[in-house]
């Protein structure tokens, strides 16, 4: 894996807590924007979409896009539901334990 970085902007709590009330952080690429420093499981979350941009290139925010949208259209929850995020998540709670 290329190394990442991570930016911390506060200023990013407002616009992103409009889109998920609990949001921290995205990833685009090998870069991490988040409005406060990460705890160790939230950088390995994190981690796990570099990885996942590192896979897919340029095409992963489409696929994410419509691993979104095949979930929300299947009753589901479009972002907890999103295979992506499953990975991720099932990263960082290895981070934890």
């Amino acid at each position: 894996m290329k190394g990442h970085r991570v930016h911390v902007w506060p200023w990013l709590r407002r616009p992103g807590t409009r889109v998920l009330p609990n949001w921290l952080a995205i990833t685009i690429g090998h870069r991490i924007f988040a409005w406060r420093l990460m705890t160790d499981a939230e950088l390995a979350h994190e981690m796990a979409h570099v990885r996942q941009w590192e896979q897919h290139g340029w095409r992963f925010p489409i696929l994410y896009l419509t691993e979104s949208l095949r979930a929300h259209r299947s009753g589901r929850r479009w972002y907890h539901d999103n295979r992506f995020e499953i990975e991720a998540r099932g990263a960082s709670q290895g981070a934890i334990g």
